[in-house]
This record gives C-alpha cells, structure tokens and sequence, in this order.
C-alpha cells in the first residue's frame, strides 16, 4: 500500500514534476525557473505537496544513503504580496496527479493555505470546471462578469505581416527608464509589481520589448517565454490600443530565433476584448487556424481588484497574478 508525506517548499525536482504533468495534463504555460522566480519575488512563498513516501538510494564507497522519496502526488502553492493596503495572498498549482484523483489528497493541501490567508484577501484563476468549488467551498465568490478566453495558433501557420502601423516603435525593457516602465505597469495593476516585473524579465528563456509612440511615452509591453511542449507563451503581454499591440507582436517575433519552429503561440486574454483575437488573426495565414476556448476566471475572497481590460491581451502569470 502506498503511503504518502507532506513537504512544504519541496527541492527543486519535485517541481520539474509538477510542471511537466501540469503541462502534458492541463496545457499550463509554466517554466521550471516559476519556483525560483516565486520564491524571490513575494514577501513569502509556500510549495505545499504531497510525495509517495518511499525509499530512493545512492551509493558511495562502502555507503548507502537513503534520499528519501520525490514521487510528486500533489500540489498547491500560496504566495503573500504585501503592499499599501495590506497583504494579498494568491493561490497557485492546485493539481493532481490523474491517477490519484478522487483520493482526497487534494482538499487538505487547499485548506491548509487557506488556513494561512486567515480573513485576509486572496485571488487565484480558477479554471472552468473548478470555478464554482472555489466560489462555494472556499469563498472565491467576488469576480468580474467575464471569462478569459485562450486563443492560439501553430505557429506554422502564423506569419510577420509585411506592415504594421508606423505610429509606434519598441525598445528592449533595459533600454527604457525602469521607473517610466513601473509607472505604466500601475495604470494595469494597481499593486506595485516593480520588483516581480524584474524578475521577469531577467528569466531564462524570455524575450521582453516595450512599445512606445512618436513621443516616446510607453503604451505597452510584453514578455514571451519558452515553455514546455515547445510552446511561445506572451505572459504578460499588454498594449493601449490594436496598432501598438501589432506592432508589440511584430518586433517581440522577431526577436525569437527561428520563431516558426515552436509549436503554437497564444493569448489568454478577458472575453470582453476582442482584439487579442484580431491581432493573432493579422498575424495568421488563415482565421480557421486560430481555436479558442475558455480557459480560466480571476476570483478573490475578499474585495474584487478590477483591471483595464482593453489592455489586457495575456495575462502575466495564472498561477500567482491576477492580471
């Protein structure tokens, strides 16, 4: 009979697990660099997971030690982001491995970081047939009326349109001023990301730009990275208006050696804006490559923190960011 132990902030392999199922089972855009990234950029961060409890040996000389066990089962993680009004907690990795499901493992792992957040405030993007149990089971009632959409293409089927607007040009992120960039990342989050945007955008496997009009006042900016199944993931990707978004897309491709050969780029994208969409279609040999489907929901506990959704064409992280 198997039996099962709790480790809280696992090493590094038991994530790798985690984000290979969660890939190959849920199509989740992760990297296996998210765990480090999570762990230096929130004022605390917790991996909570459940492992086979087993016996894992090496040898040494004359030795034998025992490693312990990294069979992953399951996992939730929980990150707290103080800022000017308070902590806000955000629940993430809220997975199963498919042949443990319906054990029962999972619902301790959630109520055990619900058990940290308290009365405080706390967000997570529930996917659509876990939205209303978190609504009901654990108070993720208060969301917008919207879903966020994915849409994507192989990106064998996408190509770089001979024009785009010529009203707007990009720069690399550490060509502009650090604190003009911060400043228009608020008028999209109203908490102060400056220091998770950084860690961002010193990722491994990324390629970030900023978009700028004929003033040189920024009107977007956007990161793609390289996750697993081959995949060129925008996360985040954001922009004032259409021209610029194109013109974002345009320059960001570009960058990405020979961008053609991943297997498919996407935006996660609210319902309500309609042009993520038009602008992977510009970008798209034919409409009927695109598919779209419905993919996730913002919800908090406490109070609704509500975003310029015309400006949203991906979210930045759907395990720990609302936006």
């Amino acid at each position: 009979m198997v039996e099962f132990e709790t480790l809280v902030n696992p090493p590094q392999e038991v994530f790798d697990q985690i984000v290979k199922y969660t890939s190959e089972t849920e199509d989740w855009a992760s990297q296996t660099g998210d765990y480090k990234l999570w762990l230096s950029s929130y004022d605390q961060f917790w991996l909570v997971t459940v492992v086979e409890k087993g016996l894992k040996y090496t040898t040494s000389g004359n030795y034998i030690y025992h490693l312990g066990t990294t069979n992953f089962v399951a996992s939730v993680s929980l990150a707290r982001w103080d800022g000017d009004d308070g902590p806000l907690f955000s629940i993430g990795m809220f997975y199963c491995v498919p042949k443990y499901r319906g054990t029962g493992l999972g619902k301790p792992l959630f109520q055990y970081v619900m058990d940290i957040v308290g009365d405080n405030n706390a967000t997570l993007t529930g996917v659509v047939k876990m939205s209303p149990k978190y609504a009901s089971d654990f108070g993720f009632d208060k969301y917008p009326e919207h879903w966020h959409l994915f849409s994507s293409a192989k990106c064998a089927e996408m190509v770089i349109p001979d024009k785009v607007s010529e009203n707007y040009t990009t720069k690399l992120w550490s060509d502009v001023d650090y604190v003009e960039l911060t400043a228009y990342d608020r008028t999209i989050c109203v908490r102060n990301r400056k220091k998770i945007m950084s860690a961002w955008f010193n990722s491994v496997d990324t390629f970030s730009r900023v978009v700028l009009d004929k003033s040189g006042k920024i009107v977007g900016y956007a990161t793609v990275r390289l996750v697993l199944k081959n995949r060129l993931s925008p996360a985040p990707f954001y922009a004032d208006n259409l021209e610029a978004a194109e013109v974002l897309l345009k320059d960001l491709l570009i960058m990405i050696p020979d961008w053609q050969q991943y297997a498919s780029f996407g935006f996660l994208y609210p319902e309500c804006n309609k042009d993520p969409f038009e602008v992977l279609n510009k970008f798209s040999k034919r409409r009927e490559a695109i598919s779209t489907s419905r993919f996730i929901r913002s919800q908090f506990t406490r109070e609704l923190i509500s975003t310029p959704d015309n400006k949203v064409y991906s979210l930045s992280d759907i395990a720990h960011q609302f936006v």
